[in-house]
C-alpha cells in the first residue's frame, strides 16, 4: 500500500479500492465466526437449561417406595418428637470420661465398596448405576429427594457432576470425604453439601428452615444410608460467615472427648436463628446439612441446619 494510504480508514472513499475490499471481506468473516460462537453459546446455555429443568441436572428419580415408613399423629400428620434431654445432664448420669475417645477425621478409613447384598433393597438399582452414592436425603415441603454421594480423594467431584457423571450446574449432593458412615465405627457428625441454585433445586429451598414456622411444620426429615434407613430432628439453623467462628461447623466431623464434642455443639447452638428446644446428647449421631447462604457463588456466607438422628 503507498505511503500516502496509511493513515486512511478502510470506510474512506481514497482508501484502495482492493485493500478496502479485502478488508471488508475480513470484516464479514469475522462477523460470521462470532455469529457461529454466539449460537453455539446459545444452544451450549439451552442444553445446560433443559438438563437442569427437564431431566433434574442428571439426579434419578426418587425411588419409588418410601424409604422409611413414619408413624403420624392424628392432628398433624406428622411424627411425634419429644425435646431430648440437656446432654451436659446426660453426660453426668451416664458417666462419660475423656478416656471415652472417637476417631479424629485424620484416622477415619473410607469404607471399602459395599457388597450389593448388603445395600438395602430400596437402593440397589441406584448404586448399580453409582457406586459413588452412600444415601438419600428427603425433606418433606421442598424438592429435596435426592441422592447422596462421597468421593474419598476427590471431595469436590461432584461439585459440578450430576449423578450420572456428566457436567451439571447443581451439581450432586455429596458428603464430606472425612465423614464415614461405618456402622461400627462413624464419625459424630456428617456433613452433606449442596448448592443453593436459585431455581429451587438441590439445597435451594433448604433456608426455608430460616422461618421458625417451616421448621415447626417439618421438624423431623430422612436420611438414608444406603445400608439403613434414618429419621432425623432437627436441632437448629444458622447463618454464618466462613472465617468469623472460632469452632466452625464446617471443620467438626468428630471429637476425641466428650467435653470437646460439647463444645463443639454449643458453638453451633450458640448461633441458631431460633430454640427448637432440642438438645443433642454425647453419642447419638449428628448430621449437618450446608449450602451458599445466598445464590451468588462469590458469597463466602453460610447456612447449615443441624440435625440429630431420632430412631436409634
Amino acid at each position: 500500500m503507498a505511503k500516502r494510504y496509511r493513515r486512511l480508514r478502510g470506510d474512506t472513499a481514497y482508501y484502495p479500492f482492493a485493500a478496502r475490499t479485502n478488508l471488508r471481506a475480513k470484516q464479514r468473516r469475522h462477523v460470521r465466526w462470532l455469529r457461529l460462537a454466539g449460537s453455539a453459546a446459545l444452544l451450549v446455555a439451552a442444553a445446560l437449561l433443559i438438563r437442569q429443568t427437564v431431566f433434574r441436572g442428571g439426579q434419578p428419580a426418587p425411588p419409588a417406595s418410601p424409604s422409611a415408613q413414619t408413624i403420624a399423629t392424628e392432628e398433624s400428620g406428622r411424627i411425634t418428637v419429644t425435646p431430648i434431654a440437656a446432654t451436659r445432664d446426660a453426660l453426668a448420669q451416664t458417666g462419660h470420661t475423656d478416656t471415652d475417645a472417637r476417631r479424629t477425621p485424620e484416622s477415619a478409613a473410607s469404607p471399602a465398596p459395599a457388597d450389593t447384598a448388603q445395600v438395602l433393597p430400596l437402593y440397589r438399582a441406584l448404586y448399580r448405576q453409582n457406586p459413588d452414592m452412600i444415601g438419600w436425603l428427603r425433606i418433606d415441603g421442598t424438592d429435596i429427594d435426592l441422592p447422596v454421594v462421597q468421593t474419598p480423594g476427590d471431595n469436590e467431584y461432584y461439585l459440578r457432576r450430576g449423578f450420572d457423571g456428566l457436567y451439571s450446574t447443581g451439581g450432586t449432593l455429596f458428603l464430606d470425604e472425612r465423614c464415614s458412615i461405618d456402622a461400627e465405627n462413624p464419625t459424630a457428625n456428617w456433613l452433606i453439601y449442596g448448592h443453593n441454585m436459585a431455581d429451587g433445586s438441590m439445597f435451594g429451598e433448604l433456608t426455608r428452615y430460616r422461618e421458625e414456622d417451616f421448621y415447626k411444620e417439618h421438624p423431623t426429615f430422612t436420611f438414608d444410608t444406603i445400608y439403613e434407613t434414618g429419621t432425623w430432628q432437627v436441632v437448629a439453623a444458622l447463618d454464618t460467615t466462613l472465617g468469623d467462628d472460632a469452632l466452625p461447623y464446617y471443620t467438626f466431623f468428630d471429637a476425641d472427648t466428650p467435653s470437646e464434642w460439647q463444645k463443639r455443639v454449643d458453638a453451633i447452638l450458640e448461633l441458631a436463628l431460633y430454640d427448637t428446644g432440642v438438645t443433642p446428647e454425647y453419642g447419638q449421631q449428628l448430621l449437618t446439612l450446608s449450602t451458599c447462604g445466598t445464590t451468588i457463588p462469590s458469597t463466602d456466607t453460610r447456612f447449615a441446619l443441624l440435625a440429630v438422628r431420632v430412631d436409634d
